[in-house]
């Protein structure tokens, strides 16, 4: 995690524009959006999954530039989710979020110029797999990914606390692009048909666990441990598997959600060692 989020930080360094290009405040603000910390969980994924599919890793630089895409474009999210028209928060990764430190108008800017650059990086990274790349981070981040996740993740708040409502919600708003970053390793590593599908269903399963996890995190640990404010799911009346399960049974959901994972993903062999400690550190992550 460490490694490869160092990794990933100082080539996301070098593919966002420099402070001082023109238009200088929007390139200051991108670079602010992204930059800002993260545990960079989605490159990390995608990287996990080359190496199962791939164990010599020739090609690992192209799949690094893969994964930063896929960041890239989750940094584009966070920024329009913290909007006062969205979540409205104000900390994000323990500092202002983008909107407080740059005003609204900027930080729109700034998500609209990541999801470009984000398609770009994609575009350079594929080779031959350019089109097969780029097609999947669209539908994992479109109205039947990502966007239509967070869309219906507004529409519920204060309705009943429905567990399929929920569950199709984090299918999309959360786990389409972990999906996503475990379908790219293993399309960059060329892995056949039944190692993609296993890792398309792995990336599933820890996308469900990751956000079930998320939800409990928001109502028992502080602030400064998650970097932003925490309760705000149950004051804004937002499905989540706590509010619909309670916290012992959600936790329950989540780990059998962790055994399916690492059912799934046996046939690796050692070459998936990445992929399993991966699903012991989203289980056990206390941030």
């Amino acid at each position: 995690m460490a490694e490869v989020g160092k990794e990933t930080n100082a080539r996301l360094s070098e593919i966002l524009p420099r402070k001082d290009q023109r238009p200088e405040v929007l390139h200051e603000a991108m670079r602010y959006a992204v930059l800002g910390g993260g545990k960079r969980i989605r490159p990390v994924v995608t990287l996990a999954a080359f190496h199962a599919a791939a164990p010599e890793g020739a090609g690992r630089e192209k799949v690094l530039d893969a994964g930063c895409a896929v960041e890239l474009l989750h940094a584009y999210s966070l920024v329009h989710d913290d909007l006062p028209a969205m979540d409205n928060d104000a900390l994000r990764r323990n500092r202002l979020t983008c909107h407080k430190a740059f005003g609204e108008a900027t930080a729109i800017l700034v998500g609209d110029a990541l999801q470009c650059l984000a398609f770009d990086v994609m575009a350079q990274a594929g080779g031959d797999k350019a089109e097969v790349a780029i097609r999947e981070l669209a539908q994992a981040s479109g109205s039947l990914g990502m966007v239509g996740g967070q869309m219906l993740d507004m529409e519920g708040e204060g309705k009943h606390q429905d567990v399929q409502e929920i569950e199709l919600i984090d299918r999309w708003k959360t786990g389409a692009l972990i999906t996503a970053c475990s379908r790219l390793g293993g399309i960059f590593a060329g892995a056949s048909d039944a190692r993609l599908e296993r890792l398309t269903q792995y990336g599933r399963a820890i996308g469900f666990m990751y956000q079930i996890c998320d939800d409990i995190l928001d109502t028992t640990a502080t602030s400064q441990q998650l970097g932003k404010a925490t309760r705000k799911d149950d004051k804004a009346g937002k499905l989540t598997y706590p509010g619909a399960l309670g916290e012992k049974e959600a936790r329950a959901m989540a780990q059998k959600r962790g055994v399916e994972a690492q059912q799934i993903i046996r046939e690796f062999g050692k070459e998936g060692l990445y992929l399993r400690l991966l699903c012991d550190y989203l289980l056990d992550r206390i941030s």
